[in-house]
């Protein structure tokens, strides 16, 4: 199946309407990004004027504007033909349910309050803006295959007679006609009898996750014994005969034409909605396959069986030519189709990440309220406050880093730090991790413990996540008080962990594609299940590539579901006594400690934190100034954002190491960039450690004093 990519210098139009000049600069800024040509009105007028003069793919209309206001500027843009269907993103601070009826009557796709969330608007106008332009390359290739087709037809009517050149135009009238899957199917089975033959089967072999399928149409010349001659009969399950089935695989093995001659007369069984099957005995001399869709997901054939005693058209060119149309329609439609379902996919996963994140939002939102609200000296709202904060802050974290996780994934940067570990320990680190959400549904955790332990190589943290997003997904779909299983099993070569759960299990039609990104099956409006549809998805990257394999089975909906990881493995002869770490005491005096960000709020709050732990602290907020105040402060503890402005961090850790004046101090960069190369360039630049934002602070505050204990060992402070 052919992809659609942009093209440089393919840039599409993005008006945006709104009569404050400020807000313009706030949504050129957040749309820059997409690199499309945004045009900027500030009336509903100009705006009508505009539309008339250029195409655009997405209009961010402003509700409340002075003289025509942006609900009759959207009335006025569906009358006219070429905005009937462009998409309307109302913008407003205010969001009445009234007016936002009125809005969606008139055909508006979103409503966004201002102020806006950058991301989540940059995200909804990039989903328009790609459907935009794959809709216009999707056309222009129809168009292009269609102008392709007239010719070939045109030289055909040169040389074929004129019936023959009618046909191929109905035939490609008719093709184009939709481009839904099914009708597709229909037309291509219909049109070629009984033209160019009298039995025409459509075969769809089985694709993976893909059950086969077939389509017929039979003339009623084609039944043995049949006197009168109806138009046909269009059969959309049947049983592919024997002879079919192996003309269909010669075909698709070769990629070429194939042709059987048949003897006697063959019976097509026909599978009705109750069960039966109806046999249908028919009077053929040759059925010939012609590909369709070879190198597809689920190839594609049809057959054209014939009978030698009916006058027909000269079928051998014309049938290549209707072959050849055929396939293009079906490609089109299958392709419409993806497209189609993929936009559905991000719209819900769209949906889903607004929902997931608005949940740790609103009480991170309530705690800083009550918090405000109370007297500064209550220790209990400090400490009820900063809880809830903290909490809610980690499942931010988490979504971020599962985000992140699959991202990485794609782009194939995800980098394992291989070790032999023992596939007890990473089952108990899961446990450990998945304890509150069975806690909090009163649920039980059965483990099977096996009698001889295991070693993979792998990364424990990846391994630990597999098993973690697992024991979530079942506790997930469990209902409360119920009971869920993890075991472990050893072959000689192989580690599999099982997950089983009594929980609401999964549909059939559904069960190939539980490891697809975002694929969910039917939820709820309130969600209560929640998640974005990824952890699933992390199971099965992460699992092969640990040389692995996950299986998914269910027997059907509320009949719970059991996952299976098998992983390669070798038995533990003999076990090991492990030692208890000792953490030392750590009796650190207060060091000097810069901190470089632009972010003020980061600064600040990095600020109290150290200062409380006894530290001296101060802040810059570039890379000239940290360099000033380095040479004038000294700092044993340099605290380093990477995104600064003009000069980044890498630049200001350069500058710092190469700088002979300057004690060696101990850089750490507290960065919002996670990847690998990032963390390599750090490590270039003379960076000590790299922590990703949000940092955990006791880790901060650990390596702070381990350096303190480095430098002086004799009595473990800084000097």
């Amino acid at each position: 199946m052919e992809t659609y990519s942009r093209e440089e210098g393919d840039q599409v139009n993005i008006l945006v309407v709104d009569d404050v000049p400020e807000q313009h600069l706030v949504l050129r800024s957040i749309l820059e990004e997409l690199r499309e040509n945004i045009v900027e009105v500030s009336s509903g007028r100009a705006a009508l004027a505009a539309v008339l003069e250029q195409e655009f793919a997405v209009i961010l209309l402003d509700v409340n504007m002075p003289g025509m206001d942006g609900l009759e500027t959207a009335s006025m843009m569906r009358a006219y033909r070429r905005t009937r269907q462009t998409p309307i993103i109302f913008v407003t601070a205010y969001v009445d349910e009234k007016e936002m009826s009125r809005g969606y009557s008139l055909g508006a796709v979103d409503y966004i309050s201002s102020p806006v969330v950058p991301e989540i608007l940059r995200a909804k106008v990039r989903v328009f803006v790609d459907m935009y332009r794959m809709r216009n390359q999707l056309l222009a290739r129809a168009a292009e295959r269609e102008e392709l087709a007239k010719v070939e037809a045109q030289r055909a009517a040169a040389e074929q007679a004129r019936y023959r050149a009618d046909f191929l135009a109905r035939a490609s009238q008719a093709l184009t006609r939709s481009l839904e899957v099914d009708d597709t199917v229909a037309r291509i089975v219909e049109l070629p009898v009984p033209a160019l033959a009298d039995l025409a089967v459509l075969v769809f072999t089985a694709g993976e996750g893909v059950a086969p399928r077939t389509v017929a149409y039979v003339s009623n010349a084609a039944y043995a014994g049949a006197q009168t001659e109806a138009a046909g009969i269009l059969l959309p399950r049947t049983l592919p005969l024997q002879a079919l089935d192996d003309l269909v695989k010669e075909c698709l093995s070769k990629g070429l034409p194939a042709t059987r001659q048949i003897d006697g007369s063959p019976v097509l069984a026909s599978s009705h909605d109750d069960g039966s099957v109806t046999g249908m005995p028919l009077e053929l001399d040759a059925m010939t396959a012609w590909p369709l869709l070879v190198d597809a997901a689920q190839p594609c054939v049809i057959v054209l069986g014939v009978r030698h005693s009916i006058e027909r058209i000269d079928e051998g060119p014309v049938t290549r030519e209707f072959v050849s149309r055929a396939a293009i329609a079906l490609e089109n439609a299958l392709l419409f189709s993806a497209i189609r379902d993929g936009d559905r996919r991000k719209n819900e996963f769209l949906a889903m990440l607004a929902h997931e994140l608005r949940n740790p939002l609103a009480p991170i939102v309530n705690a800083v309220a009550v918090m405000r609200s109370a007297k500064s000296t209550d220790p209990h709202v400090l400490r009820w406050g900063s809880d809830i904060i903290g909490t809610q802050a980690e499942h931010l974290v988490r979504i971020v880093d599962d985000l992140l996780d699959v991202s990485r994934i794609a782009r194939g940067v995800v980098t394992l730090r291989t070790e032999f570990v023992l596939l007890s320990n990473v089952i108990d680190r899961a446990i450990e991790a998945s304890g509150p959400h069975y806690s909090r549904r009163s649920q039980t955790l059965i483990r099977e413990t096996p009698d001889v332990d295991v070693v993979i190589e792998g990364d424990i943290v990846r391994l630990s996540q597999i098993v973690t997003n697992l024991l979530n997904n079942a506790s997930k779909f469990t209902s409360p008080g119920e009971r869920v299983y993890i075991s472990t099993k050893y072959d000689g070569a192989t580690a599999s962990i099982v997950v089983s759960d009594e929980g609401v299990g999964i549909d059939p039609a559904f069960l190939p594609h539980v490891f697809e990104l975002f694929a969910q099956g039917q939820t709820s409006l309130d969600r209560s299940q929640g998640g974005l549809g990824i952890g699933l998805t992390l199971v099965r990257h992460l699992t092969e590539m640990h040389g692995g394999t996950v299986q998914c089975e269910s027997e059907g909906q509320g009949k719970g579901s059991r996952f299976t990881v098998r992983l390669p493995a070798r038995a533990v002869q003999q076990l090991t006594k492990t030692q208890t770490n000792v953490v030392p005491i750590r009796r650190t005096q207060g060091a000097r400690v810069l901190i470089v960000d632009d972010m003020i709020a980061t600064a600040e709050s990095l600020e109290a934190f150290l200062r409380i732990h006894g530290h001296q602290v101060q802040r810059a907020s570039d890379g000239p100034t940290a360099l000033l105040q380095a040479r004038a402060f000294l700092p044993e503890v340099i605290l380093l954002d990477i995104g600064l402005p003009g000069m980044s961090g890498f630049e200001v850790a350069q500058h710092l190491r190469a700088d002979e004046a300057l004690p060696r101090s101990l850089i750490i960069a507290i960065s919002g960039y996670s990847q690998e190369d990032h963390r390599n360039r750090a490590s270039d630049a003379g960076i000590d450690h790299y922590l990703v934002k949000p940092a955990d602070l006791n880790v901060l505050i650990g390596i702070i004093e381990d350096y303190g204990q480095s430098k002086t060992p004799g009595n473990g402070a800084f000097a």
